[in-house]
């Protein structure tokens, strides 16, 4: 669902499979877990959102088409044979931590030790973990997140902890795909696995 690579990956293209999983029986209330799904058609779009933070604030922004928030991201799809795979690449401040959250309130990326959890107060604590400019460069975006229709939402939280005002620019490259359902279990597909499954062991 989200990662960070090392490299930029390759978008999925017409023809090519995924596989749904999730710790529960569905992945979204549309998708089994378990299931395969044949990307039918591909359409690529790009984005680019850009904010403005004082130093010490933290702002948090749902991925969703959630307009109850003063900003979200509307990267949801509104069809439920369309799964969004997107990449971000990050420009401008490098004192902006980005994390991940999902559900509301639950950092997605955690150490073991209890006495190491995210806490945006603490110096050494807000260095867990954060995403920063240089880990997904502009040019080169190492970030990949898929949504689709209904999931759970997804938020970045961001904190600027430099010494003054700092700007953020993230550019979406947004892969729009047509899926379909399938009762095979094809040769090759791309895993996408649910939150509860990421750094749950």
């Amino acid at each position: 669902m989200i990662r960070l690579f090392s490299h930029t990956p390759d978008l999925l293209l017409p023809n090519q499979h995924v596989k749904f999983e999730a710790r529960t029986d569905e992945f979204a209330p549309h998708i089994p877990s378990g299931s395969y799904w044949k990307v039918e058609v591909t359409n690529q779009i790009t984005f680019t959102r850009a904010f403005i933070f004082p130093n010490g604030e933290k702002k948090t922004i749902p991925f969703d088409n959630n307009s109850n928030y003063t900003y979200y991201f509307n990267l949801y799809p509104e069809s439920p044979d369309t799964l969004y795979e997107i990449l971000v690449g990050l420009k401008g401040g490098p004192d902006i931590l980005i994390y991940p959250i999902i559900p509301a309130e639950n950092y997605l990326n955690k150490l073991e030790s209890p006495h190491l959890t995210i806490d945006l107060t603490d110096d050494i604590k807000r260095q867990i973990s954060p995403i920063r400019v240089y880990d997904s460069p502009v040019d080169e975006p190492k970030l990949r997140i898929h949504t689709v229709k209904d999931m759970e939402t997804l938020y970045f939280r961001f904190y600027n902890e430099g010494p003054d005002f700092e700007k953020i620019v993230l550019h979406f490259i947004i892969n729009r795909c047509k899926i379909k359902q399938v009762d095979y279990e094809p040769e090759r597909y791309r895993v996408i696995q649910s939150y509860d499954l990421i750094g749950r062991w």
